[in-house]
């Protein structure tokens, strides 16, 4: 028997309220997201010790701003069904990848709860169902110019989107990689990685958290068809629209 044939996740926001680990106090404070599609999600994980930031744009951070953001984490993808498990396939990641997969077993704790233990890692996450919709769409993206690749997922009236850098990071930490480079400018465009979570009201798709402070907001109001048009905002904050192609996520490589 499947994951998938035990625990339905499809069409489900959840919230998580416990990550505990051996030899570390358990986690309730960081506020996670993960909206769950039928093969693809998104994830954004903010801490409760994330300073208010203000700078209204990229251009506009310092180091401090940058090092604070880079306490964040968040990725998208595909959600993968390994039969005993599952693997979160990241696609886009806030966090260079780590040495194996993402990959937990789920089950069921309560009618509100599912339960989620680490395969790779020695952990355990209890993640809360807080909203259960058939309404799904989901969008596997890559922007034709540059390649880089992004995840929209709406759920009922919830929606995630994920986009990747514009260019290729490292493979160390990622507050090391900031405290590494030659400019600021190279720090911000390592930071410049959006995840974000909203709500469509009357059509709109207002951004209400972000790994980018200055998105929250902001109109994500795509606009799909043959190709897909999504409202940006530029590294000095310039109104933008950045158009996508659809990639079929049941042909993607899970390498």
């Amino acid at each position: 028997m499947t994951v998938a044939e035990r625990v339905r996740v499809t069409g489900t926001r959840f919230e998580r309220t416990l990550l505990a680990r051996p030899d570390a106090e358990p986690d309730t404070t960081t506020r996670v997201t993960w909206l769950q599609g039928e093969r693809l999600y998104c994830d954004l994980r903010r801490p409760a010790s994330l300073p208010t930031i203000t700078a209204p744009t990229l251009t506009d951070m310092g180091i401090d701003d940058l090092v604070a953001l880079a306490t964040q984490d968040g990725f998208a993808g595909r959600l993968l069904d390994r039969g005993d498990h599952v693997e979160w396939e990241r696609v886009v990641s806030f966090h260079p990848l780590g040495p194996t997969p993402d990959a937990g077993s789920l089950a069921v704790l309560d009618a509100d709860t599912l339960v989620e233990h680490g395969v790779f890692e020695d952990y355990t996450e209890h993640w809360s169902i807080v909203d259960v919709s058939p309404d799904v769409e989901e969008h596997l993206l890559e922007d034709p110019d540059t390649g880089t690749t992004a995840v929209l997922v709406r759920v009922g009236d919830t929606f995630a989107f994920a986009r990747g850098r514009d260019r290729t990071i490292g493979s160390e930490p990622l507050i090391e990689q900031i405290h590494g480079v030659a400019t600021l400018s190279e720090a911000r465009a390592l930071v410049d990685c959006e995840i974000s979570v909203g709500h469509v009201r009357d059509s709109r798709w207002i951004i209400t958290a972000s790994t980018l402070p200055y998105r929250v907001g902001d109109a994500l109001d795509p606009t799909i068809g043959d190709e897909i048009r999504i409202r940006d905002t530029a590294f000095d904050g310039t109104p933008a629209t950045r158009r996508w192609c659809s990639v079929d996520p049941t042909q993607r490589s899970t390498t």
